[in-house]
């Protein structure tokens, strides 16, 4: 092995992908057929996603495979659905951040697909160049496999240096996908991919010259790897063994350089550059040596063979040129550099990964040909609504009219003992249709169903307003560290479609008010229609018309009228062709787009005037029949009018309204069924916008926590400051109290003290801090340390002695006993600055005197002679003054 340097994995968290675009679909397309092809293929699509984020990724190819076919989807995905609508929170962590005490990994959500892809293409460049560590370089297949794919890396995190920037948006970037650190990825894998060719030459022992070509390439690209990894804002990214293994490679590499080269000049006798570039080759390479770190054992193995290698010819060619050529050794900075190979370069990026990859949407059309569809579709459906718009207004004119006249009822009406054949058309009608009680019980359910689709929308605006208020609050208090982009910023469509939906619904409002209102106006005809034919004809008043049915008049009116009939059966058959007439309009716009552009006017105009001209000139035609049919019925009407004496009776009067309230009825039963339609139509609409609002506030929800948990344990690593200051009586306690100087010696005591005493020990330099209280107790006796100075003489309970005297030379030997208090208990004085913390000191014990094997046992103590004529005694505690010449011979069990 090589010891390559693999880069590691980010890591997602799950996300449910079915529900989301379940809910896009079902607002972009209404096909029950192809929502459940959809559903299948989310579902599919769900599954691809978790076996690519998938944590136990596995070294191998097969896992690639995964990871490009999902980025596949994701790239084909992104083209049918615009950006503004995907709600999605994609989150996935720093890949090089090993988390800390304070939480989880630094991670990033956005909700946008091309970051979904981003990230996936990042970790396939990471695992190809896992996949490439794990090649053997002893063989040509794992060094040909290893640089093909280190390649592949390379290509691919130059690639996201631009890609990336465009999928952040407003938010920060995590380090692992800054620009600076894609830029030295690339560099590494791109440095480690020539590293295999010329580890290939070396091993297959090619030319001098071309090994020096791949191997001078390889150390340039290591070392330009080694300067963008060591920028200020990327040395804490790495692991801490990267640097050292990249600059002991890039050493490596030009020291193995520059002996190939050498051993190009020994071929060509130019023995002087030889022996330079050699001795620079050992000491790059002893350099290397130095740097490789125990990941690179195997390097270090090849470094020390190539060192032996350069030794010894260095040696051989320093022995010939003294001997034999004696050429001058030039400096390396005046040698020509060493030809470069560059055989390693990035495979770019370009769409898809694997040509192959089946799209699992292709039902779903690209983004531009839905908006394209959309704008057809919004033109078509105002030119339908304009053309059966003009012919139910041209039905409410003639029935106007002919009610007016009482047409055809008067031309029915004989004895005015029964109800007229049109008249019993029109009750059979209506209560076939559900008479009054269907309008009430539809006219009951509209308040409901707007009331609904008002509260979905209220609901989907306090999402809206809370979000954006947590928003503004945590900005407010975060300052310019809340660096996520603003609500205001991302909800502008959910805005706009939001007061879309308003003006909707307020319109809905208006026309349920405009029907209710029509309905008032019939509702005694309706209710007398309602009735069976028995009750309805007792209704009606019983006096005769003073009309005559029968006439030249009369005849050309029924004439007439049956031109009416075939009029209104014509305008039904238009009006329903007008609605269910299709156009392929996707593969229309799809070509288009193939062709490089698409002109939605342009083709819309043209599929429509196609598709819809030979509809609408018969319309025309139909309303210029009608048109004259009336100018002539009322032409006919007035003169058979006339024949009558008197006005009309309250017969013909009801059998107006009942012919006005047939016609109504008939309206307000298309109204409200549309209504209903409309309505339940509106709650897909509105259901569908809430999810997205939802998952919306999710995501943000999500990146808010995110983002606060970052800024909690950047706060909480950045508060280990330093303490505060103590309060200056601390300071004043720390200070001991000012020591009385020692009284002036006498001249005895003087003459006492030996010029040759040895001295106190100098103060150690390092002094532990003094104690506010003192450590020993008074009257407690201080152990004899060395460093200690000890009381001055004056402070001595024992007198010196004139020289010459000794009171106990004419005594047997007695036992000397310490006194246990020679003088007052003094007040211990605190511990001095320099001295550790004096420690408390056992007890005295008696002295017993110890035989002195030069004089035999039980001898008494002797006391020294002192030079300065008396005798002194140690006192516990205290040094005491040590002769110049002489030791006591003694044991001090102190």
């Amino acid at each position: 092995m090589a010891e390559f340097i693999e880069v590691p994995l980010k890591r997602s968290s799950e996300v449910d992908l079915v529900r989301p675009f379940k809910a896009l679909v079902q607002s972009r397309n209404g096909d029950s057929g192809k929502q459940e092809n959809l559903d299948s293929a989310f579902a599919e699509f769900n599954t691809l996603r978790q076996a690519a984020t998938n944590r136990n990724v596995e070294k191998q190819q097969s896992y690639i495979d995964v990871m490009v076919k999902y980025h596949d989807q994701l790239l084909m995905l992104e083209s049918k659905f615009p950006p503004q609508d995907i709600t999605i929170p994609f989150k996935w962590k720093d890949a090089f951040d090993k988390g800390s005490m304070f939480g989880g990994k630094p991670s990033l959500t956005i909700t946008s697909l091309l970051w979904e892809r981003c990230c996936v293409l990042f970790n396939i460049g990471a695992l190809q160049s896992q996949i490439a560590c794990t090649q053997s370089v002893h063989t040509d297949d794992g060094l040909k496999t290893a640089s093909k794919l280190f390649q592949q890396s390379s290509g691919i995190f130059d690639h996201l240096k631009e890609l990336f920037p465009a999928a952040l948006g407003q938010n920060m970037p995590t380090p692992d996908i800054q620009k600076d650190t894609l830029a030295a990825l690339s560099a590494l894998m791109l440095a480690q991919g020539q590293e295999a060719f010329a580890l290939k030459g070396i091993n297959d022992k090619m030319k001098d010259a071309t090994v020096a070509k791949l191997v001078s390439q390889t150390h340039e690209l290591y070392s330009g790897a080694y300067k963008l990894m060591q920028k200020d804002q990327l040395r804490n990214i790495w692991d801490r063994d990267w640097l050292p293994r990249v600059s002991a490679r890039s050493a490596f590499y030009g020291g193995v350089a520059q002996y190939y080269e050498s051993c190009v000049c020994n071929r060509e006798k130019r023995i002087g550059e030889e022996i330079a570039r050699g001795q620079t080759a050992i000491d790059q390479l002893k350099t290397a040596q130095s740097r490789f770190t125990i990941e690179s054992a195997t390097m270090a193995k090849l470094c020390n063979t190539i060192i032996e290698k350069a030794t010894a010819a260095l040696a051989t060619a320093k022995k010939d040129n003294d001997f034999i050529y004696h050429d001058r050794i030039p400096e390396l900075d005046s040698l020509p550099p060493i030809p470069k190979a560059a055989i390693a370069k990035p495979i770019p990026v370009k769409g898809k990964l694997n040509e192959a990859t089946r799209d699992l949407f292709e039902e779903l059309a690209p983004a531009s040909v839905q908006n394209a569809i959309q704008g057809y579709e919004t033109r078509k459906a105002g030119l339908i609504n304009s053309e059966i718009g003009q012919l139910r207004e041209a039905t409410q004119l003639l029935n106007g009219v002919l009610a007016s006249l009482n047409l055809p009822a008067a031309l029915e009406e004989s004895q005015g003992q029964a109800l007229p054949p049109s008249l019993k058309e029109r009750a059979t009608y209506v209560r076939t249709s559900g008479g009054i009680e269907s309008i009430d019980r539809q006219l009951k359910e509209l308040p409901d169903m707007l009331t609904r689709n008002d509260e979905i929308l209220t609901e989907t605006d306090r999402m809206l307003r809370d979000e954006k208020a947590s928003d503004d609050q945590l900005r407010a208090q975060f300052g310019s560290k809340w660096t996520r982009a603003t609500s205001d910023s991302l909800t502008e469509k959910f805005r706009t479609d939001l007061a879309k939906y308003r003006g909707i619904i307020t319109n809905a409002r208006t026309a349920d008010n405009h029907v209710k209102s029509k309905y008032e106006s019939v509702k005694n005809g309706i209710e007398l229609l309602s009735l069976p034919e028995e009750q309805l004809a007792k209704r009606l008043p019983t006096e005769s018309s003073s009309l005559s049915p029968v006439g030249p008049s009369a005849d050309k009116l029924r004439e007439l009228m049956s031109v009416v009939r075939e009029i209104q059966r014509e305008r039904e058959v238009l009006e329903k062709e007008f609605v269910s007439k299709t156009v392929d309009i996707k593969a229309v716009f799809t070509n288009a787009l193939d062709e490089g552009n698409i002109d939605e006017e342009l083709l819309s105009s043209k599929i429509l005037e196609q598709a819809y001209g030979p509809l609408q000139a018969r319309a025309m035609e139909n309303l210029t029949k009608q048109k004259t049919v009336l100018a002539e019925i009322e032409e006919v009407a007035n003169k058979w009018m006339k024949s009558r004496g008197d006005g009309e009776t309250e017969r013909e009067k009801l059998m107006k309204e009942l012919a006005t309230a047939c016609d109504t009825y008939e309206d307000l039963k298309k109204n409200l069924s549309e209504g209903g339609k409309f309505y339940s139509d509106l709650t897909q609409l509105l259901v569908a916008f809430q999810s997205k609002v939802s998952d919306y506030c999710f995501a943000r929800k999500t990146e808010k926590e995110d983002t606060l948990k970052g800024l909690t344990s950047s706060i909480a690593a950045s508060q280990h400051g330093s303490p505060p200051n103590a309060p200056r009586y601390h300071e004043e306690l720390k200070q001991p109290p000012p020591r009385p100087p020692p009284p002036a010696p006498t001249l005895k005591e003087q003459i006492y003290t030996p010029s040759s005493a040895p001295m106190a020990e100098s103060v150690p330099s390092s002094q532990p801090p003094s104690l506010p209280y003192p450590v020993q107790s008074s009257g407690m006796p201080l152990p004899s340390y060395q460093s200690y100075q000890g009381y001055p003489a004056q402070y001595s309970p024992y007198t010196p002695m004139p020289g010459g005297y000794n009171p106990y030379g004419s005594f047997p030997p007695q036992p000397f006993h310490q006194p246990s208090q020679m003088y007052p208990p003094q007040q211990g004085y605190p511990p001095q600055q320099g001295y550790p913390p004096q420690q408390g000191f056992p007890p005295q014990q008696a002295y017993q005197p110890q035989p002195n094997p030069s004089s035999g046992p039980q001898q008494a103590y002797q006391p020294q002679p002192n030079p300065s004529g008396g005798q002194g005694f140690p006192v516990p505690g205290y040094p005491a003054s040590q002769p110049s010449q002489m030791q006591p011979p003694y044991h001090r069990p102190w």
